[in-house]
């Protein structure tokens, strides 16, 4: 597909981007969900960085259903995933990027909260999405000057609390499911972001991730399809609180 079909679409599904009462709103939602992934790097990046961001913004500043809120942190996720970054979103307007990280922790923690465990099961792709958003922020509080530290501070509770509902998450998966290998995929990645959040911010989890890393390792380095994440994401964490 070429810059000028991309366009093309894009300016489509703006129209219908103006208001979460417009009926093909979810449509093109999905549309977009569809497309972006498709298109490739070098035609990506001939396209404007703030495409579609104005009307994703004004989207996001509405009164949101969760499945509206659910759909729009996708279509950014896809976004995200494109430019590799969130820098492209905090150029445009900060206030909407640290906006979108609060609902996404919001979201997150509605899914990895829910005493219903299987029920995380037919919202893999979405917590994927999710997931995808926080590493990259992840990245620019530690990796960037696009965040000031009043900024991080404005979304560090939140995040506190959304990596609180990933190590409830893990030992839900561990020791309550049934059918431990059904969440593999679940489980991985909730192990990886709450890894790269830790390697950062060790001590912030300390007493809450500390007491259960033995089990978790016994459980992950015991399991084939888990082993390698588990390794590299938390026996790091386990060293270091070894030598704090």
């Amino acid at each position: 597909m070429d810059a000028a079909a991309c366009k093309q679409i894009f300016d489509l599904c703006s129209q219908s981007l103006s208001s979460t009462e417009n009926e093909k709103f979810f449509e093109a939602c999905q549309l977009l969900c569809s497309v972006i992934p498709t298109i490739s790097h070098d035609v990506f990046q001939s396209l404007p960085n703030n495409i579609l961001l104005d009307n994703l913004g004004n989207l996001l500043q509405c009164r949101l259903r969760n499945e509206q809120r659910a759909i729009l942190i996708d279509v950014y996720a896809c976004l995200i995933e494109q430019h590799k970054s969130v820098s492209f979103l905090c150029t445009h307007n900060k206030n909407l990027f640290l906006l979108l990280v609060l609902l996404c922790t919001v979201e997150l923690r509605m899914i990895v909260e829910n005493h219903q465990i299987n029920e995380i099961l037919e919202r893999q792709q979405h917590l994927a999405a999710c997931y995808l958003i926080i590493e990259y922020t992840i990245a620019a509080i530690c990796q960037s000057d696009d965040l000031t530290d009043d900024n991080v501070a404005s979304v560090l509770p939140k995040l506190i609390e959304m990596f609180n509902g990933c190590v409830f998450l893990i030992d839900q998966i561990i020791d309550n499911a049934e059918d431990k290998q059904k969440f593999d995929t679940i489980l991985q990645a909730t192990v990886r972001i709450l890894g790269i959040w830790l390697s950062q911010e060790p001590i912030a989890l300390k007493e809450l991730v500390e007491p259960r890393l033995n089990k978790w390792l016994t459980y992950g380095l015991n399991t084939p399809t888990c082993a390698e994440t588990f390794k590299k994401f938390l026996e790091p964490i386990l060293k270091c609180y070894e030598d704090d």
